[in-house]
């Protein structure tokens, strides 16, 4: 077989095989800086009964991802007043 339709061959299959792979946050933090929690784009919980070994909080800010712990009300306060300022009408 030709080198060149093996190497086209090969990174079709990776490439296929790279949408499957779950993206797991393998550990948290406890403390998370307010500025970036400010700029807090969306966020999800990520949960140990899935694909995923760990409970977490991924916030995405811009193209990045953080990992905090979901234990953190803190966090999950601020995030929920920010979306509701967010859909709160102004008068």
């Amino acid at each position: 077989m030709d080198p060149l339709v093996l190497g086209i061959l090969l990174s079709i299959t990776f490439s296929a095989f790279q949408g499957v792979t779950p993206q797991c946050c393998i550990e948290t933090v406890r403390r998370f800086p307010l500025k970036l929690l400010a700029k807090v784009d969306k966020y999800h919980v990520q949960t140990s009964r899935g694909a995923c070994d760990i409970n977490a909080l991924v916030l995405h800010v811009g193209h990045k991802k953080y990992c905090a712990d979901p234990k953190q009300k803190k966090i999950l306060r601020r995030l929920r007043n920010k979306n509701r300022r967010k859909n709160t009408p102004v008068v």
